[in-house]
């Protein structure tokens, strides 16, 4: 006998609840995963993200000197090793909008036990789409990696 409906209103119940949830599942972890980002080069994984500095709270803002506000933001940035170590290195950039209006974001260098990441923070405006051009040269020294990509922030 070809499937052709539930044989009762639980199960299609059921069956509805479950679809839900899948589809909302499957829309977080899509979300999460587009959140952080990361770009291989040979030996190294930079990885990066654009963080809204509403999102951090005044006590992590303060040791940083990271400034909170609905208009700031900041790009956080590490390189690891292909030996699972995080290691130093020369980051440098620029953002800039489709107006081609670039401006420079200064890196600072934090580092916390093991873990080394480069904090840069930079202003934009609402629904503002943004070119970020990086460079990261891993250990200060060898080749210089360029990591490019766009993205729209929000004030919150």
């Amino acid at each position: 006998m070809p499937f052709t409906k539930f044989p009762n209103k639980t199960m299609t119940k059921y069956f509805k609840i479950i679809s839900a949830c899948l589809l909302v599942s499957s829309w977080f972890f899509s979300a999460l995963a587009n959140a952080e980002q990361s770009q291989t080069f040979g030996d190294y994984t930079v990885h990066y993200i654009a963080v809204n500095s509403t999102f951090i709270s005044p006590e992590i803002a303060d040791r940083y000197g990271i400034v909170r506000s609905a208009r700031n933001a900041f790009l956080n940035i590490s390189v690891i090793k292909n030996t699972g170590k995080a290691v130093s290195a020369r980051v440098t950039g620029e953002k800039a909008n489709f107006l081609s209006q670039n401006s420079m974001i200064n890196f600072i260098e934090v580092k916390e036990g093991d873990a080394i990441y480069y904090i840069g923070q930079f202003e934009f405006s609402n629904a503002e789409n943004l070119r970020f051009n990086i460079e990261v040269q891993p250990e200060n020294s060898g080749p210089v990696y360029p990591l490019s990509w766009t993205e729209k922030l929000y004030i919150n």
